[in-house]
């Protein structure tokens, strides 16, 4: 707006700005100045996918739909599901070609996301129907255990390094701790997460994990990684959350559970811009793989083969590890699909 109160407005926080960056120490503004460089890094990678449609083999999707709504828990489920599709279909507008625009701090945790349309929020089903553009496959390059993989970064708990470290995970370590099936498997890593690194009640409904093990069960098993607990004692005492770009939030006008939340996943996109960053320069060097969208802390690529995929894990792996002072971050690798020009 060229109104003058609006510029008069916009001249102030700018200020205001200037004002808090003056006053942070040298080590502080470099740390920022290194977190901007990302974002401006990352600027190209947005155009070209902003640039790009995303192509989908749409004759999968009626099916697709089909089985959602036959498997749907409700009524409510199935509004959410024909509104989707609906969404979907208008999108597409009788093509098989979908445009997306970025935002490098979409929320308020700095995490990317995407609208018009929201391609992160397609459902695994139909993500499985995109088409590569320029390569032969499609893949998914996934953190295991990404945010508690943070936690340990943040706290360095020699006990959830040796968790995440166990050959089948973190969460499948819990399981035995527990000595529950593989069926409960993701109601643990649900009240890990939820209830335990973000401070929820346990007894809330929607950690159904309480129908097989007690609250004293859960905390007994979770007592162990004692650094994650005293992280949570500190910021819950003090309201106050250093970040690895510089700056210190005071979060005492935050109210609620959530503040842990808002940190974990605030320093888990940090983290994954550094390594998005990483995947894209190696993208424009290599030539042999293009990412077709960053998916919250996974990349999806094209590429012709799996070997080539691999590489992309391994290299996502590295600089994490790198960022993290550690050898705790675990990728995987998952085919969606695409065609075969052999």
């Amino acid at each position: 707006s060229n109104q003058d109160d609006v510029q008069q407005l916009q001249q102030q926080f700018s200020q205001q700005l200037d004002q808090q960056y003056n006053a942070l120490l040298a080590d502080e503004k470099a740390k920022l100045d290194q977190y901007v460089e990302v974002h401006q890094g990352l600027e190209s990678l947005k155009e070209e996918i902003e640039s790009e449609s995303i192509k989908f083999n749409i004759d999968k999707l009626p099916d697709i739909k089909a089985t959602m709504l036959e498997r749907a828990k409700n009524d409510e489920h199935s509004d959410k599901i024909e509104k989707l599709f609906d969404r979907l279909e208008q999108a597409l507008n009788g093509t098989n070609r979908l445009y997306t625009q970025l935002s490098l701090i979409g929320t308020r945790t700095h995490r990317i996301t995407t609208k018009n349309f929201n391609l992160q929020g397609l459902p695994k089903a139909v993500q499985r129907t995109i088409l590569p553009s320029k390569y032969k496959k499609v893949y998914t390059v996934d953190f295991k255990s990404f945010e508690p993989s943070v936690v340990a970064y943040m706290t360095q708990d020699s006990k959830l390094i040796d968790f995440l470290n166990q050959k089948d995970g973190l969460y499948d370590a819990l399981l035995s701790e527990l000595e529950l099936q593989d069926e409960q498997r993701v109601l643990v890593k649900r009240a890990f997460i939820g209830s335990f690194l973000f401070g929820g009640n346990f007894d809330s409904p929607k950690f159904k994990l309480k129908q097989y093990v007690s609250e004293v069960q859960w905390l007994d098993a979770v007592s162990q990684f004692t650094k994650v607990i005293e992280l949570k004692k500190h910021v819950d005492e003090n309201k106050s959350m250093p970040m690895p770009y510089g700056i210190e939030h005071d979060m005492s006008a935050f109210q609620g559970s959530s503040i842990m939340a808002f940190y974990v996943q605030t320093v888990a996109s940090y983290i994954f811009k550094h390594i998005l960053l990483e995947v894209y320069k190696a993208q424009c060097t290599q030539k042999s793989f293009q990412i077709i969208l960053p998916i919250h802390d996974a990349i999806m690529i094209e590429c012709d083969d799996e070997e080539t995929a691999q590489s992309v894990a391994q290299l996502m792996k590295s600089k994490a590890n790198k960022l993290f002072n550690g050898e705790f971050a675990h990728v995987t690798v998952e085919a969606l699909g695409g065609v075969s020009n052999e």
